[in-house]
């Protein structure tokens, strides 16, 4: 027999012989010593793991470890699947790089599962098909490890689908960590699953700052989702999600209906809308008689009170003490705008200096200047020389058609 294995053609009959006569163990001892010989080949290596998985399967995966690159890896597949040996059957997918049917081996048949090798496998699938079924056999076989699986696998994935994958078996919250992750890519598919997340968990304080950092995502469902929530801090974010979107009435009678007045005043100054300042303010004093937020409505809502609403209100309610800082502020608001249009519309002082220029020219022209003759005692026809100015001056009198005053008419005697 050592003669013959030595020759592929042969070795099948030979194999056959041995089977149908009854002596597997002698065969198999035949090809052990025939895996040594300088002219064994592939046959005699595969042959061997097939007889090992149908009479000896305890040394097959010894044997595939050692030899599995000097094998017909194809045919001792077939042959483990048909001795259901899926171990062995998924380390020669993996060691002839077919990771998709490694990971297919593994799924359908779990026995043969180990983790680690799961995930290096997954890693280098083609087919990203592999991946979803990958992850729904996660979900229902090793939950634990789903996190790890998607961290593994989160640059293959598309996340919108991953998280439609998670709704449909009910587990996105085995995978918290992984949104999270990848949250960073504002998906609204990603934020909506973890918004849902933190409200059923009744983290007030992740959803505010889920909202805050990653804002791409369906508001308002959200705040009709919250805005009837048994806990204060989620009506607190109804009410700040109507105001981020400018649904400011909705807002504030959410935070009147909760005595957050404060948020309700904070929205009104947002809101920019008079109406809306002056329907809180009349809230305040006709209905809850609050003096003090009557105030801080004032001061925080300052341009958008009308002064006579204010005084009104104050002095029917009896509250002029707490209008009064927002009088005093109107009161110098108003003096400083005052100021300012009399500064603008004030003569500038160049425009003063060349007036007063212009007036000495004239007083010259006409001898008021200092030191200048009297026009009176100094007119023509009095023997005397007519002063400086005093042909233009006459010559301006009678363009005017005036005429020159008495004592001042040349040749007057």
């Amino acid at each position: 027999g050592m003669h013959v294995i030595v020759h592929p053609d042969h070795l099948e009959e030979l194999i056959a012989l041995y089977e149908t006569r009854g002596h597997p163990t002698e065969l198999i001892k035949m090809l052990e010593q025939g895996c040594g010989l300088d002219g064994a080949h592939a046959g005699i290596f595969t042959e061997l793991g097939v007889l090992y998985s149908k009479y000896m399967s305890e040394k097959l995966m010894e044997h595939i470890k050692i030899f599995w690159s000097r094998m017909n890896i194809p045919k001792l597949l077939r042959a483990c699947e048909k001795a259901r040996l899926w171990d062995e059957a998924v380390f020669l997918f993996k060691e002839d790089e077919q990771h998709d049917s490694a990971v297919k081996m593994m799924i359908d048949h779990s026995t043969s599962f180990k983790h680690e090798l799961f995930l290096d496998c997954c890693q280098k699938v083609r087919n990203t098909e592999v991946l979803y079924m990958a992850i729904t056999f996660y979900v229902e076989q090793q939950p634990k490890e789903l996190n790890r699986l998607l961290q593994v696998l989160t640059p293959n994935l598309d996340h919108p689908r991953v998280v439609h994958l998670l709704r449909k078996s009910e587990s996105t919250a085995l995978a918290m960590q992984y949104l999270r992750d990848v949250q960073k890519e504002n998906a609204p598919a990603v934020n909506e699953a973890l918004n849902d997340l933190y409200i059923e968990e009744e983290d007030f304080a992740s959803l505010r700052a889920s909202i805050d950092d990653y804002d791409h995502f369906d508001q308002i469902v959200l705040a009709q989702k919250v805005e009837k929530h048994e806990l204060l801090e989620f009506r607190r974010i109804a009410a700040y999600l109507f105001k981020k979107n400018k649904r400011f009435p909705q807002s504030i009678e959410l935070s009147k209906g909760d005595k957050m007045y404060k948020d309700a005043i904070d929205t009104a100054a947002e809101s920019g809308d008079p109406e809306l300042v002056e329907t809180l303010l009349r809230f305040f004093v006709e209905e809850q008689k609050d003096k003090e937020c009557f105030c801080a409505t004032l001061y925080t809502c300052y341009t958008l009170v009308q002064p006579d609403v204010a005084l009104e209100l104050a002095w029917r309610y009896g509250m002029i003490d707490f209008v009064m800082p927002f009088v005093i502020q109107y009161v110098r608001h108003t003096h400083d705008k005052l100021r300012v249009l009399e500064e603008r519309t004030a003569p500038k002082k160049e425009d003063a200096a060349e007036e007063d220029h212009m007036n000495q020219a004239v007083a010259g022209m006409m001898g008021y200047g200092e030191g200048g003759p009297l026009m009176l005692t100094n007119g023509p026809g009095m023997g005397g020389v007519p002063p400086p100015g005093m042909d233009m001056y006459m010559q301006m009198q009678q363009q005017m058609g005036g005429m020159p005053a008495p004592g001042m008419q040349p040749g007057m005697q």
